[in-house]
């Protein structure tokens, strides 16, 4: 009885044993033969990371929001001057955004504001207008409010005094793009007159340059230089003043050319040699002539108008995003400065003159002659102000 309670307890100790065996193998054969558990998926990165990852240093991204329906829309209308915007800066905002960019083009301001006047509803996203011609597309009720939040690049490279600029405090309606003097460049290896830089040269020129002068085709900025040289205000309502102007700019018709506001041919060709002009197109002018270093610019010392060139989103716009976008793409310092240097005007953008060339900074007048540069107001171009000087532009044309 002891030896079979004995061999019983022994098989009760075997059987504990070798069933704690198998358990201790089958722990031990787990982790080998139990299913790997997959790492968590990596957060898939969207076309909004990228672009942000992707800007360079200094530049700021537009919104979420601003961007998504910017794709979403995937298009963008664009009126401006001809000749104007760099392919590189057009070629490259539609390529990095995959956005198609149709342009349209105006030969002058006048024509702009009269297209809007006639079809305010035109489905542009971007027009480009000068401080006069903002006037009076404000007037017609076509810019819409700018979204501040989808540009940021604006908001931290606008000059300060441009943004409570007296067209538009705080930047409400446009975004100021740059800055251009209305002044007159000439041949040198025709013109040598020792009145320059004074506009008597080109307003009271002597009989040799009879048929070679262009001034602008733009009443405001010829009756309003004639009125600087005669020592009264660019925007003077006054009509005996006006009349005086008018005498002189009679007087001076037969050295006329043509009024043309891009006398790029009888420029380059050597039939005008005294041109009046905004300052980056004297420019460009000598950029492409044969002997660039002929080509001279005159700062006037009785002064000359300066306009800004700015950029607004006309209320007919089917793409809003976009023109956002590349409002705020143009803003980034070096796009902007790529876009400067081409037109050659002074920038309206506090960190993009690092970026541009010596030749261009020397282009642009003293800092002390900002003090004689003047604004257009609604004297010259409505009420007395317009009736006069349509009336002389009227007879000048004839």
């Amino acid at each position: 009885m002891k030896i079979k309670n004995f061999l019983k307890g022994r098989w009760v100790a075997h059987s504990f044993i070798a069933g704690a065996l198998i358990l201790l193998l089958l722990f031990a054969f787990l982790p080998a033969c139990a299913p790997e558990v997959a790492p968590p998926p990596e957060e898939e990165i969207g076309p909004y990371d990228e672009y942000v990852a992707s800007l360079p240093e200094g530049c700021f991204p537009v919104p979420r929001e601003c961007f998504e329906q910017a794709m979403d829309e995937g298009e963008f209308y664009k009126y401006c001057w001809g000749e104007w915007w760099p392919a590189e800066l057009r070629e490259g905002f539609a390529q990095e955004f995959g956005i198609k960019v149709t342009k349209d083009d105006y030969g002058d301001v006048d024509e702009m504001v009269t297209k809007f006047r006639l079809y305010p509803e035109t489905a542009y996203d971007f027009a480009l207008p000068d401080t006069r011609g903002f006037y009076q597309l404000k007037g017609l009720g076509i810019p819409q409010e700018i979204n501040h939040d989808w540009i940021p690049n604006v908001n931290k490279y606008l000059p300060e005094a441009t943004k409570n600029a007296e067209y538009d405090p705080g930047y409400k309606y446009s975004v100021a793009m740059d800055m251009c003097i209305t002044t007159y460049g000439y041949n040198a290896e025709y013109v040598e007159d020792p009145r320059i830089p004074s506009w008597s040269a080109f307003f009271e020129p002597d009989e040799k340059y009879r048929g070679r002068i262009t001034p602008l085709n733009n009443m405001y900025e010829v009756i309003g230089e004639a009125l600087l040289y005669l020592g009264y205000p660019f925007n003077s309502d006054d009509e005996e003043q006006l009349m005086e102007a008018r005498d002189l700019l009679l007087r001076q018709k037969p050295y006329v050319m043509a009024y043309d506001s891009w006398p790029i041919r009888p420029v380059l060709e050597e039939e005008a040699w005294m041109f009046q002009q905004w300052h980056g197109d004297v420019r460009f002018f000598r950029n492409e002539y044969k002997n660039s270093e002929a080509i001279q610019i005159a700062y006037p010392p009785e002064g000359c108008s300066m306009t800004i060139d700015v950029m607004v989103i006309p209320r007919g716009s089917p793409h809003p995003a976009a023109a956002h976008l590349f409002i705020n793409y143009v803003f980034r310092p070096e796009v902007n400065a790529l876009l400067i240097e081409e037109i050659g005007h002074s920038p309206n953008h506090i960190a993009t003159a690092e970026f541009l060339s010596e030749e261009l900074q020397n282009w642009h007048p003293p800092e002390e002659y900002l003090d004689k540069l003047v604004l257009i107001n609604s004297k010259a171009y409505t009420g007395k102000g317009l009736e006069l000087r349509s009336a002389i532009w009227e007879e000048l044309k004839a």
